[in-house]
């Protein structure tokens, strides 16, 4: 799987609902082929964007171009997770990776990973994947909604408070 990987400085694209490119965020780069986007919040991000620091913010599987905006294609995924600042801490599930992102100050990485980041990218996919209960059809989820997921029938689900999208364990 080709995935890109990339710093945000800021949140709204992608947007809630699940375009890439709508603010024209990453230019061109949008163009390029790749199988999956995993986007993680840069340390300094801007003002009022505080909360994405460090943070794996959205992936979004098996692209789709649906559009052009500024200076690239607007993409969906068939597979998308807005995440934001409830992502979880990027490097604790890839650290030799943030270190390339943090230390090493890398922008995006699309095909020169190592074994080792390769095998953290896959991680990270899996990890979020699992977490939101994403299977192989089109699925959109967003942190920031009340979430149902396919084990869940009732919005009354107390594993749902506080709109953290979680796998429900009850039998609502």
């Amino acid at each position: 799987m080709k995935v890109l990987v990339y710093k945000r400085t800021h949140t709204g694209d992608p947007s809630e609902n699940g375009v890439f490119g709508e603010s024209d965020c990453m230019g061109a780069i949008r163009n390029w082929h790749y199988d999956a986007v995993i986007g993680i919040g840069s340390i300094h991000p801007w003002k009022g964007d505080k909360g994405i620091s460090g943070k794996v913010t959205w992936i979004g599987i098996n692209p789709i171009r649906i559009g052009k905006n500024g200076r690239g294609d607007t993409l969906k995924f068939k597979q998308f997770v807005l995440l934001d600042e409830d992502g979880p801490d990027f490097r604790k599930l890839a650290p030799n990776l943030a270190n390339r992102f943090y230390i090493r100050n890398a922008r995006f990485i699309l095909n020169s990973y190592s074994d080792v980041e390769k095998k953290e990218v896959e991680r990270v996919i899996k990890n979020i994947i699992d977490t939101y209960n994403i299977d192989g059809v089109a699925h959109f989820v967003s942190a920031r909604k009340k979430i149902k997921t396919k084990n869940c029938t009732s919005s009354k689900c107390t594993s749902h408070k506080f709109n953290k999208p979680t796998i429900c364990k009850s039998s609502c």
